[in-house]
């Protein structure tokens, strides 16, 4: 049961890795496909063959097995896997010309924030005899990321209410709000980022933060003296209460991961009682299929035949042949040796496949776009 728990686990965890590489490569759409998939593995684990595990008896603890197959790590990577596919979509949407739907943005970051934040909360209070076993630096990304879609959330929110030609004021306090967001924490209980400096583990994001930081002040900055110059809308000194989002929109769903129902192979030898396997026909047989004394048979038959036909020769002529040995052809000597024909010599023929693929990820990115608009469930 071990194993078969271990091999499940270690190919959720490849789907996850193999989305990783398909985000690096800006394929948004396949990517957030793949951590659905890492996602449902995750579930059946959780809820499925664990419990199963559990339910037979068995003395392993949960502080002794490795992370990926304890219950409460799988039900906290599923909720995570769930939100880096939701921001797969949110990239897929950002990367289309054209001026996305703000206001839909801002409630899918606020959902991917929510379920970062529960996965953490799912760690301390499901497996935290686990959280040792895990780098810490992970959980300091996964605080950077929280904070990140939380202004990302306002931005899109400024965003919206300023383009709707209302509200210039509270949409420079929403952008002043996602600021707050993006600045370096006092405390690791503050509102703010983690260190992104030379020394953090986070420095390769640094650059990033450095260029969104820059963006959002520009933008304040050419709003608020819009608003000086031309609308004269008041600036709440904080977010009215009736304009916060109260909750954010969560679209993503595990994909449904089953085992195949197969046979199980013994593992044990034959045992004695059993009967003997089938006698070969003797067609077609292979040397070491023969017996010895099958094989012996045929090979005494082959020289019996081969010397029959060998022609009797004189004693005067086999002295003389057995006298002196031939002479070496001086011809045959002086030249290189000739190459031996060889069906292995010429390499196989490449074949080439007529298979096309399924929808590209240019389509599947255009109807995710499609749905994220008209607010569909994916």
């Amino acid at each position: 049961m071990f194993e078969m728990v271990m091999t499940i686990a270690c190919e959720g965890m490849g789907l996850a890795g193999d989305a990783c590489d398909e985000s690096t490569n800006g394929n948004f759409a396949a990517s957030s496909r793949g951590f659905k998939q890492a996602s449902g593995v995750m579930e059946f684990l959780a809820e499925d063959q664990l419990p199963k595990w559990i339910a037979r008896g068995s003395n392993v603890e949960d502080k002794d097995l490795p992370s990926e197959v304890t219950v409460g790590v799988c039900e906290a990577f599923k909720v995570l896997f769930l939100a880096i596919a939701q921001q797969m979509a949110v990239a897929t949407v950002l990367v289309k010309p054209g001026t996305p739907n703000w206001g839909l943005l801002a409630k899918l970051c606020l959902g991917v924030a929510e379920q970062l934040e529960l996965f953490t909360s799912n760690m301390r209070s499901k497996a935290s005899n686990q959280m040792p076993k895990i780098d810490p630096n992970f959980f300091t990304l996964v605080t950077f990321q929280v904070n990140i879609q939380r202004g990302l959330s306002l931005y899109f929110q400024s965003r919206n209410i300023w383009d709707s030609n209302s509200g210039y004021g509270l949409a420079i306090c929403l952008l002043n709000e996602a600021s707050s967001y993006l600045q370096t924490r006092d405390s690791p209980t503050s509102r703010g980022l983690p260190d992104v400096g030379p020394k953090s583990v986070l420095r390769a994001l640094s650059s990033d933060v450095t260029d969104m930081r820059g963006h959002m002040r520009l933008l304040l900055k050419s709003w608020e003296k819009d608003n000086s110059l031309v609308y004269f809308d008041k600036v709440p000194q904080s977010i009215p209460e009736g304009e916060k989002l109260k909750s954010g929109i969560m679209m993503m769903k595990p994909e449904h991961y089953e085992l195949k129902e197969v046979e199980p192979v013994p593992l044990s030898l034959p045992g004695a009682n059993s009967s003997p396997p089938p006698p070969n026909s003797g067609a077609g047989q292979t040397e070491q299929e023969m017996s010895d004394e099958e094989f012996a048979r045929q090979l005494q038959n082959k020289l019996n035949t081969d010397s029959s036909h060998i022609p009797k020769s004189s004693p005067k002529s086999a002295s003389n042949v057995m006298s002196s040995p031939p002479k070496p052809s001086v011809s045959a000597m002086s030249g290189p040796p000739r190459p031996v024909p060889s069906i292995m010599s010429s390499p196989p023929k490449p074949k080439t496949s007529l298979a096309s693929s399924d929808k590209s990820d240019e389509d599947l990115a255009r109807e995710l776009q499609a749905k994220l608009n008209r607010g569909d469930d994916c």
